[in-house]
């Protein structure tokens, strides 16, 4: 009998591109940076192929820009693209956190709560509670039952990730967004939709407003 091995059904530009993303979206890459496609396979270990397909994906998606003379750089967003991003992020998750609330077994009560034990525990390490946040959210908006919204989501996360761990790189008070975080959690378990739609909008606008604030500050 043969015993086959299990393949990986990821290629490895998709690997390429998940991880490109990811470095993005934590802010290991700037807003703005220049990346070199020679350079990304040297560090990834890969040949040109999969990084330029990776970019092209990432360009699609408008988290990458490459210019006419080939020249890459990570997307920046003016005060009027961020605050349009902001207002759409909230119009978006709203509804998934509503449709999601109405949805949701009790099942996935214990995840989340584990999730913010985690975030509570993360404040000093602003990467994982980055990803713990992004996660959380996403627990919570993933009984929308709606595919293309959550992609609209991801997609819009992807172009103003950046800015969020870079706010929380400099924040100062990370106990008032867990403390967010918690207010959703606790109208998301009691099927509180109302309540859960104004723990978020306090979420997102309360980092948004030094997110503008300070690109108002780089552009004076």
């Amino acid at each position: 009998m043969i015993n086959f091995r299990p393949i990986d059904v990821k290629t490895i530009r998709q690997k390429v591109y998940e991880q490109l993303r990811d470095l993005i979206m934590t802010g290991r890459i700037d807003p703005g940076q220049t990346l070199s496609l020679r350079r990304l396979a040297q560090e990834f270990g890969v040949s040109l192929m999969p990084v330029r397909e990776a970019v092209w994906k990432l360009e699609s998606e408008g988290v990458l820009v490459v210019e006419s003379n080939k020249r890459i750089h990570v997307s920046s967003l003016s005060i009027k693209e961020m605050e349009e991003a902001l207002r759409l992020r909230f119009m978006l998750e709203s509804e998934a956190a509503r449709r999601s609330c109405e949805r949701r077994p009790e099942s996935v009560i214990p995840k989340m709560e584990h999730q913010l034990r985690d975030m509570n525990a993360a404040m000093t390490n602003p990467r994982r509670y980055i990803q713990i946040g992004n996660s959380f959210h996403f627990t919570l908006y993933s009984f929308a039952d709606s595919p293309l919204l959550l992609d609209l989501i991801d997609k819009l996360w992807a172009r103003i990730g950046p800015y969020f761990y870079l706010h929380v790189t400099k924040s100062e008070d990370l106990e008032q967004t867990v403390k967010y975080h918690r207010d959703m959690f606790a109208a998301f378990k009691s099927r509180d939709t109302k309540k859960l739609v104004e723990a978020l909008r306090a979420d997102l606008e309360d980092p948004a407003k030094h997110i503008i604030a300070a690109l108002k500050k780089e552009t004076s």
